[in-house]
């Protein structure tokens, strides 16, 4: 979601491995303060100063001076070379004596491999230099330095919050305001509530390594259109994954919840238009492949020719061995094959339509805000009591009927319910616009006070109008179809609905309450 590679991915490993590495520092420093108690071990911080001196003496070891003795014989090993190198020395200057008596070239003989010429150790000493040179300068190109690409913590941000949003500030303006901080990503803004003058609340996103304090103390004192932000950091989800009631986990609940999401999802796929093929030039709904073979799971299956076999074998009620505890109870039975595939289900409603399913909950605009998949309710743990039959089926009951509406959400109105509202024709708006600005002055006499101009009839006026004042015809149209947009959203903000008090019904007594105590809940 937010254009990362497979290297970030690994980003979430080293998190498990760290989490899995502080529970285990933990539970042994959990372990090491019970047993302090009884005296069989040392504090953790006793032990943790042994274990850190302990490699501090082995090089203190290492770099202690050697003894004298040792110190004695690496002089004695020494000179043993040093004085067999005098000695031969020595040796050489006698035979060069007794060879100054010989002719020259006895001694030019004699001398050319003992004494070194002064001109070839200067010349081989200046072809060595630049070879070693060019050696040094090969080296570091043959092994350059490899540059290592960090995995980063896309899935997390920093964000600021907004609580009052006016409604004549848009979108772009805080984009705007925004973009000249570092490390800024997307702006989320929430739909107007009615209740609070159709204020809107604000998310701004940055990224994970920006000092989100010092770009919050910036936009403290910015004012938008006369009004000010007054942005605080936002924290981090604490809890992001949390669980529902556990009786979820029976197979006659996980049956009916694959039924109802494979419902779901067919019904937002084609709202979305999504899993489109073409045949013949013309787009065709597909069939989504997770909801290939899901009808093998919904059907259920019985031992009915079992039962009746038995029951003709003369076996009754009265002969089957008595059921422990309460016949109308029964425990959680937990089925593996439904639950892989409704998980499936859940989510691919949770990242491709931003549905929760366990809560009946749409989280809209969820791509723009700081944590893209935020929160995600899930089963929770088997219950450890029996469950009734009743209670079966009323959490099926209750939870279709939460779900409902996510079934028969519209978009838009009808063309019916939007002319009982108060839908405009576009056209008539025009000629009323045009009628407002035809003033009579008198006989023939007509003025425009749009322009100030007089002209002899109306039907100049209307024709100086359209040519000459387009761009306000052209404004009308467009509050037209601004203002029927509106009406025809069904999700439009609106102002709550007023329940009428009912009023008291006549020969009822006088410990009757005027109000139902119910009224007001």
């Amino acid at each position: 979601m937010e254009g990362g590679t497979e290297i970030d991915l690994k980003i979430l490993d080293e998190e498990e491995e760290q989490a899995k590495r502080e529970a285990a520092k933990k539970e042994a420093a959990k372990k090491e303060e019970a047993k302090t108690p009884e005296g069989q071990s040392k504090p953790p911080e006793e032990k943790e100063a042994v274990v850190k001196t302990d490699p501090e003496k082995e090089p203190e070891e290492e770099e202690k001076p050697p003894k004298p003795e040792e110190e004695e014989e690496r002089k004695v090993e020494k000179e043993e070379p040093e004085r067999e190198s005098r000695k031969s020395s020595k040796r050489k200057r006698k035979r060069s004596g007794d060879s100054d008596d010989g002719s020259d070239s006895e001694s030019g003989s004699v001398s050319e491999p003992g004494s070194p010429k002064p001109e070839n150790p200067g010349q081989n000493g200046q072809e060595e230099s630049p070879k070693k040179e060019e050696e040094e300068e090969e080296k570091p190109k043959e092994k350059p330095k490899e540059e290592v690409v960090k995995p980063r913590p896309l899935h997390k941000t920093c964000s600021l919050f907004i609580r009052n949003v006016a409604p004549n500030i848009s979108k772009a303006e805080i984009t705007a305001l925004c973009k000249r901080y570092p490390g800024f990503l997307r702006v989320a803004l929430s739909d107007p509530q009615p209740e609070r003058r159709f204020l809107r609340k604000g998310y701004v996103t940055f990224e994970r390594g920006v000092n989100i304090k010092e770009i919050c103390w910036n936009l403290q004192n910015i004012r938008l259109r006369e009004c000010e932000l007054s942005p605080v950091v936002n924290r981090e989800l604490s809890w992001r994954i949390r669980h529902v009631s556990g009786i979820t986990q029976h197979r006659p609940i996980l049956r009916n919840d694959i039924k109802l999401a494979a419902r779901l999802i067919h019904a937002l796929d084609e709202r979305g238009q999504l899993w489109r093929e073409a045949q013949d030039g013309e787009e065709v709904a597909a069939q989504n492949p997770i909801l290939k073979n899901i009808t093998d799971y919904l059907i259920d299956e019985v031992s009915a020719e079992e039962e009746d076999l038995l029951w003709g074998a003369g076996r009754t009620a009265g002969t089957e061995p008595p059921k422990e505890g309460n016949p109308t109870e029964i425990s959680v039975e937990r089925d593996e094959k439904l639950v892989k595939v409704l998980d499936k289900l859940l989510l691919y409603l949770r990242i491709v339509h931003s549905v929760d399913y366990y809560i009946n909950c749409d989280y809209p605009s969820e791509d723009e805000m700081p944590t893209r998949c935020g929160i995600m309710h899930v089963r929770g743990p088997v219950p450890p009591n029996r469950v009734s039959h009743r209670e079966v089926a009323d959490w099926q009951k209750t939870f279709e009927e939460k779900l409902a509406p996510l079934f028969a959400v519209r978009e838009t109105l009808s063309e019916e319910e939007a002319l009982k509202v108060g839908k405009k024709d576009p056209e008539q708006e025009v000629e009323k616009f045009v009628t407002a600005n035809t003033q009579e002055l008198g006989k023939e006499k007509w003025l425009c006070p749009l322009s100030g101009k007089k002209f002899k009839g109306p039907e100049f006026v209307r024709k100086h109008i359209f040519n000459k004042h387009a761009e306000k015809i052209e404004e009308v149209k467009k509050e037209v179809s601004f203002f029927n947009n509106f009406l025809m959203d069904s999700k439009r903000p609106a102002l709550p609905e007023v329940k009428p008090i009912q009023a008291p019904v006549a020969g009822q007594g006088k410990s009757t309450p005027l109000i139902a105590p119910g009224l007001y809940r």
